[in-house]
């Protein structure tokens, strides 16, 4: 049975990105194709029964993410993304790339990606509110003081593309500052998240071609607030950048 396209239709990474994009994303994640995808993804239910869960029975060798879970037979799966919660309306983004051909080789198609990182809380609720993250309250978060598999650089790049605005990128440290550099924790990481979308809010550039359609996601006055926002994860879309999966703690009726 193929399980690819509900990941690509109930999914929060083809909901925020399209499912076209997150299909492009997860072949270039998990190095394989659409048969690979298939025989390799598999649905769970979750502990609370909210939704379902979607996991790969594969990896890339050379990714040492800890396995998620386990199937029935023992063998380790490993968390690929979770069905959205329809409590809020997710922010559409579009999924960045290197434009160059040999930039988007080197650093996405034939680059090691780690795997998609999702903030739940101890309490079993996905996600974690923009406020706590600019605030570092990420106690809260189940794996906050675990280390996070952010690639081996020292930087990474956090890329905001919000429908409307250009395209905002902050770099980041990823290691922290002790003599052995170690990877940051999880709840670092989403202190450097919240912290990257504080700067994107204060420094709004609206996109030149944008189009009416836009003025549904306005930032500001009349619009949505940083008190609306939720990161549900974030997704690393080439060697040196991630992207946060947003959503609104409420469905916005446009």
């Amino acid at each position: 049975m193929s399980y690819t396209p509900e990941l690509l239709i109930d999914g929060y990474i083809s909901q925020s990105f399209s499912p076209n994009s997150a299909e492009e994303y997860l072949h270039h994640l998990l190095k394989t194709n659409q048969s690979g995808m298939n025989q390799s993804c598999q649905t769970l239910l979750k502990p609370d029964g909210s939704g379902v869960l979607f996991a790969v029975r594969t990896i890339p060798e050379n990714l040492s993410t800890t396995p998620f879970t386990q199937d029935r037979d023992g063998r380790p799966l490993w968390l690929l993304d979770y069905s959205i919660v329809r409590t809020g309306t997710v922010i559409p983004q579009a999924l960045w790339s290197p434009d160059n051909a040999t930039d988007h080789r080197n650093h996405v198609a034939e680059a090691i990606l780690q795997m998609p990182i999702f903030f739940m809380q101890k309490n079993g609720i996905l996600g974690l509110s923009l406020n706590d993250a600019i605030n570092g309250r990420c106690q809260t978060l189940r794996d906050a003081r675990m280390l996070a598999q952010l690639g081996g650089k020292t930087t990474t790049h956090i890329r905001i593309a919000w429908p409307g605005y250009n395209v905002f990128k902050r770099q980041v440290q990823i290691r922290d500052e002790s003599p052995a550099k170690n990877p940051i924790t999880i709840g670092k990481f989403a202190h450097h998240i919240g912290r990257s979308i504080e700067a994107f809010l204060r420094n709004l550039t609206p996109n030149q071609t944008r189009r009416a359609e836009f003025d549904r996601w306005t930032i500001g006055q009349g619009g949505i607030n940083p008190i609306d926002i939720k990161i549900i994860g974030i997704i690393h879309v080439s060697a040196g950048s991630w992207m946060p999966i947003l959503q609104l703690y409420d469905v916005w009726i446009f």
